[in-house]
């Protein structure tokens, strides 16, 4: 059918419109994400609640429960668990905190003990004497952000609370209607690019569920694998080590490292026997090789194919832009960049061919 030149010019500023409408909505959404405070945490907080309880709603609503019941019953269930791991999880995690607060200025000074004992074999080796007393520099330095850190503690819980009670608050109409945010979404995508956005949303979509409910359950298997095994040689803090090296864990090959420094620096610091030193490597050592011989195998490896140096540098950028938080999300970033960028490539050739 011919279509008038004056008719082809209005499909192509509708075309244009869409397309800057499209890109001003991913900006204005992506900056209020950064700008606000929390916000941020409290919408990635929200995807991963959407990435565990998703699947069970859409479970339920295709054997015929309506979406908005299966929603709310997932979600009450969900709230009665959680309800019952903090009953039974909290008190136990608080007391061993205000254990360690009790006794943080003493292991600020063993700390301080440690650093003059290593400056003073470094003297020995070297035959260089140092003026400053690096241990006193530390113990000061520890001290000072001790203090500002205990004094901060209930600004920083109130935060987090914050961001606690907003998730679920996004997650619950992520789930109930994220179909129709997509749907809408969706709808301001320009023609010519319509077909290609919708297989990045499904690809990325899936690759993210099955991303992040992978690496939740390896970050719990190392966690409970750190806590058995503290917990078999009667070491101290071990609920607070284990849930340490947990999260730690989901950073990429420095996590497992950075998990274990705080247990073997409390070892050192109480003088504890080489038999003590040699069971933390055997217990860290052995939640490593459970992750890297059968979790990742079987449950995290091809989920995200992405290059060793391609990891590192989306780590080091994350962590410049958003701390450890962004340590921890470099990877479906880089995942979700990945899929995009050989998705339009591919787009590209097929058109052009």
């Amino acid at each position: 059918m011919h279509i008038s030149e004056h008719r082809r010019k209005q499909l192509k500023l509708i075309e244009w419109i869409r397309l800057g409408s499209f890109i001003g909505f991913l900006g204005f959404f992506i900056l209020i994400l950064v700008g606000i405070d929390n916000l941020l945490l409290s919408f990635v907080l929200a995807l991963v609640i959407n990435y565990l309880l998703g699947p069970i709603v859409n479970s339920l609503e295709r054997a015929g429960v309506h979406r908005l019941f299966s929603t709310v019953l997932v979600f009450s269930l969900g709230g009665i668990f959680v309800g019952f791991g903090i009953t039974a999880i909290v008190p136990f995690l608080s007391s061993q905190f205000s254990n360690l607060q009790e006794q943080f200025p003493t292991y600020i000074g063993g700390v301080s003990r440690l650093i003059t004992q290593l400056e003073l074999k470094i003297q020995d080796l070297t035959g260089v004497s140092y003026q400053t007393d690096f241990g006193l520099e530390a113990e000061s330095v520890l001290l000072g952000w001790t203090k500002s850190l205990f004094t901060d503690l209930p600004g920083i819980v109130s935060q987090l609370g914050t961001t606690l009670l907003l998730s679920p608050f996004f997650a619950f109409f992520l789930i109930k209607d994220g179909r129709l945010f997509a749907k809408n979404f969706l709808s301001i995508v320009p023609n010519h690019i319509f077909e290609l956005t919708l297989n990045m949303y499904y690809q990325i979509n899936d690759q993210m569920g099955q991303f992040v409910r992978a690496r939740l359950l390896e970050a719990l298997i190392v966690a409970l694998a750190v806590w058995v095994g503290l917990y078999a040689i009667n070491f101290p803090f071990a609920g607070l080590l284990s849930l340490f090296a947990g999260v730690t864990n989901l950073i990429p090959y420095v996590g497992p490292l950075f998990g274990a420094i705080p247990a073997i620096i409390i070892a050192l610091i109480n003088d504890s026997s080489t038999f003590t030193l040699v069971m933390l490597c055997v217990v860290y050592g052995t939640a490593q090789l459970i992750d890297i011989f059968f979790i990742i195998p079987l449950v995290v490896a091809k989920l995200v194919n992405l290059h060793p140096i391609t990891v590192v540098v989306a780590m080091i950028v994350g962590a410049q832009l958003l701390g450890i938080l962004g340590m921890i999300i470099s990877i479906p970033v880089a995942s979700v960049l990945k899929v995009t960028i050989t998705s339009v490539y591919q787009h590209l050739v097929e058109f052009r061919a």
